[in-house]
């Protein structure tokens, strides 16, 4: 019971005079000194330093994995941005009913070309209202998966010279 009071007069003597103020006595000095050299000081744990550097590791590991991420994330959208545009591109050149170039037929009348260019945009007008018509996510899908494979196709023909 005495050891307790005279802890606890030594708890209410350390809060009377706090070290770390900045304003100490002469008195609170020598106080200090002797309380220390009496007393053994604390020491901070010895992995205390390795933790530090293991968190700051595991931290810069984790923003570095998050950059990734995101640089992977900016690219998959631009991929699918880019073959969002190929596949919905509309034709910006003008063919006959031969798949041969206008540049090419320069001699045929044009308004048997342009009579033809009439009925291929509204038979995609049709093909288009037809598959709005059809709508929802699966519809969507149906279409890209229908305009992925004419693709696929057209390339397979543009390479092999069919």
């Amino acid at each position: 019971m005495i050891r307790n009071i005279e802890d606890e007069k030594k708890r209410i003597n350390r809060q009377r005079h706090d070290c770390f103020s900045g304003k100490m006595s002469e008195e609170t000095l020598m106080e200090l000194i002797s309380q220390v050299e009496a007393e053994e000081m604390l020491h901070a744990p010895r992995q205390l330093k390795e933790n530090i550097f293991t968190q700051i590791g595991r931290e810069r590991q984790a923003a570095k994995k998050r950059r990734v991420f995101a640089y992977r994330a900016k690219v998959f959208v631009a991929m699918a941005a880019a073959m969002a545009v190929l596949i919905f591109m509309p034709d910006d050149h003008v063919e006959n009913i031969d798949r041969t170039p206008v540049e090419q037929t320069a001699d045929e009348d044009f308004a048997k070309i342009a009579e033809q260019r009439q009925k291929d945009i509204d038979e995609h007008w049709e093909r288009y209202l037809a598959e709005r018509e059809r709508g929802g996510l699966r519809g969507l899908l149906k279409d890209v998966n229908g305009k992925i494979t004419e693709f696929g196709a057209g390339l397979y023909e543009n390479i092999s010279g069919k």
